[in-house]
């Protein structure tokens, strides 16, 4: 374990929990500084055992205390906890921290230590790159250099793309998501076949597991996996509005509003695609999105202006949808869920606009 300091800049989403933490950085300190020390482990989310890179990129910034603008980057041994240790006076050190493999998903995460305190080892699960596992796979190697035999006449070949596909581990990703076994699950779809065209039955299947992939690495908590298999499955043809709101979801929750609202804008030019019986729990839905990355853009301010604006437009969208979804009936399971949460969220803006 090593500890370096190099300058570098980062623009990653924090936490709710975490910018009240930025807010109480701002008054004088007023303790004896004490060193702290956050220790990080990353390992593979499929297996739970080391990276099979050997070297990992550490990036990381010193959020709290924000006076401090301490930053690393370093290349360190996958096999190796990565510590990170600052001496400060205020309540808790935060830091913005970013692991980088060749053969993963990029994830990006903020983890914080009480003043003088040690945490962790903290565990980080990266999530294999889907073009890679499936790549590095021997199955998948096999079926991508096998050749037909010469002595098959070419009449005799299927004239159906998706004939001879390995479905196995769709199958295995669709039972393990039912289930809600999101480890499970992700470990199965990354091991699905890519689908010889955009187009067919099993392409379609393909780009309905990507969303359901995408839903298990959130679950997870592994967002950058998450990114990469919804943007995945919105480049397939009619992707559909779950898709889209999903994925909306993971922008602005690493904080890619602008993207999150563009993908909603989206979705919303679909709209007479959706089935009628569907489409005012879809818009619903969409509306409670929009709030959600304001309320991202709410979480990021640092003035008390800007804190008081932005929490009030954010109160305003949230009402403004749970009006429009107490108007259906009737309300699905994810509207019911939506609406409850809309009003937590309120309540938690209404408290930090107070100081809270």
């Amino acid at each position: 374990m090593r500890d370096r300091v190099v300058p570098i800049l980062l623009s990653l989403a924090l936490s709710p929990g975490c910018s009240a933490e930025s807010d109480a950085s701002s008054e004088a300190p007023t303790n004896d500084p004490e060193r702290s020390e956050i220790v990080v482990q990353a390992v593979d989310a499929g297996t739970g055992a080391a990276l099979t890179d050997e070297r990992l990129t550490v990036r990381y910034l010193v959020r709290t205390p924000i006076t401090l603008d301490a930053s690393a980057v370093d290349r360190v041994a996958t096999s190796e906890p990565y510590r990170i240790a600052h001496s400060v006076s205020e309540d808790s050190l935060v830091v913005e921290l970013r692991l980088e493999a060749q053969s993963y998903h990029r994830m990006d995460t903020v983890l914080a230590v009480a003043r003088g305190a040690s945490a962790g080892p903290h565990t980080v699960r990266m999530t294999r790159r889907l073009d890679r596992v499936a790549a590095a796979g021997p199955a998948a190697e096999a079926r991508r250099t096998e050749a037909p035999s010469p002595a098959t006449p070419p009449a005799s070949r299927p004239a159906d793309p998706d004939a001879g596909i390995d479905q196995t581990a769709l199958r295995e990703g669709n039972a393990a998501f039912q289930a809600g076994d999101w480890v499970a699950a992700t470990t199965a779809y990354l091991n699905m076949v890519e689908p010889p065209s955009r187009t067919g039955p099993y392409a379609r299947a393909y780009q309905e597991a990507l969303v359901r992939l995408g839903v298990s690495h959130i679950n997870l908590g592994e967002w950058a996996g998450a990114l990469n298999a919804l943007e995945l499955a919105v480049s397939f043809d009619s992707p559909g509005f779950n898709a889209y709101l999903t994925l909306s979801q993971a922008q602005c929750q690493v904080g890619r509003t602008d993207d999150g609202r563009r993908s909603l804008d989206l979705l919303e030019g679909m709209t007479g695609s959706i089935p009628s019986q569907e489409r005012p729990v879809v818009m619903a839905l969409v509306a409670y999105q929009r709030a959600v990355c304001s309320q991202g853009d709410f979480e990021r301010t640092e003035s008390a202006l800007q804190r008081v604006q932005r929490g009030s437009l954010t109160i305003q969208a949230l009402e403004a949808f749970i009006e429009q979804g107490d108007a259906l009936n009737p309300q699905p399971a994810r509207l019911q869920q939506a609406l409850g949460d809309a009003r937590r969220r309120i309540a938690e803006i209404r408290n930090r606009m107070r100081g809270g």
